[in-house]
């Protein structure tokens, strides 16, 4: 082995233990970070379900007394507010179209396509110990 290759192989050896001993401390930094933010933002993280839990592609759950539409499309998991923007009704989901759509103002959303004239927020996910956990924002116990 060449000099260089062997101070090469040396320098890469070093910066993989430095790693190896400070990551813990850097991921608990960066957790608390995370938690900060959310704070920051009003976001409150109230769990959804477990992983394998979700039965069919589009479904609706009330979390904290106020529904929210998950939509999976292969293994991409989205929530979604479950109350029309324009009207504040709750949206009526049919699972054989894969579409939402609200009652009261005919306003239609595809979860497939992601398109329609109905414009769902979209809410924040994570996925922390087998179990999804969804933001809430502004959410008062």
């Amino acid at each position: 082995m060449k000099r260089g290759d062997f101070l090469k192989e040396l320098g890469n050896s070093l910066f993989q233990t430095v790693k190896s001993v400070y990551e813990p401390f850097i991921q608990e930094d960066i957790e608390k970070v995370g938690e900060a933010a959310d704070r920051a933002l009003g976001i409150t993280w109230m769990p959804l379900m477990n992983e394998d839990e979700l039965s069919s592609d589009l479904e609706i759950k009330f979390i904290a007394r106020k529904p929210i539409i998950i939509s999976r499309n292969g293994t991409n998991m989205q929530a979604f507010d479950g109350v029309c923007p324009v009207c504040s009704n709750i949206i009526i989901l049919s699972t054989l179209y894969s579409s939402g759509k609200c009652l009261n103002c005919q306003k239609e959303f595809n979860f497939k396509t992601m398109s329609g004239d109905l414009q769902l927020d979209l809410l924040p996910t994570k996925i922390k110990d087998h179990i999804y956990f969804v933001g809430l924002h502004r959410f008062k116990k």
